[in-house]
């Protein structure tokens, strides 16, 4: 996959846990405070892990876990984090 932009990242305020996890994103330059991280359901997981070891690598990086949720029916896992 193409790396993620400081200016994409800015935009959409969403990120794949996979992204993160493969160091594909660029942070530097994000201009808000929040931020949401997603990960959908793998053939031998249900994405909580992917998403919780994405939370865990950003926490080493001044992020803060806020909330988990899965929206609606959707499959996707959701993460919402705060810059410290």
């Amino acid at each position: 996959m193409s790396p993620v932009t400081p200016q994409q990242l800015a935009q959409a305020r969403v990120v794949a846990a996979d992204a993160v996890l493969r160091n594909e994103v660029d942070f530097r330059g994000y201009p808000h405070r929040h931020l949401a991280v997603a990960a959908r359901p793998r053939l031998m997981s249900s994405g909580v892990t992917q998403l919780m070891e994405a939370v865990e690598y950003l926490s080493h990086y001044g992020w803060d876990l806020v909330n988990a949720s899965s929206v609606g029916n959707s499959s996707l896992f959701y993460a919402f984090l705060r810059r410290r």
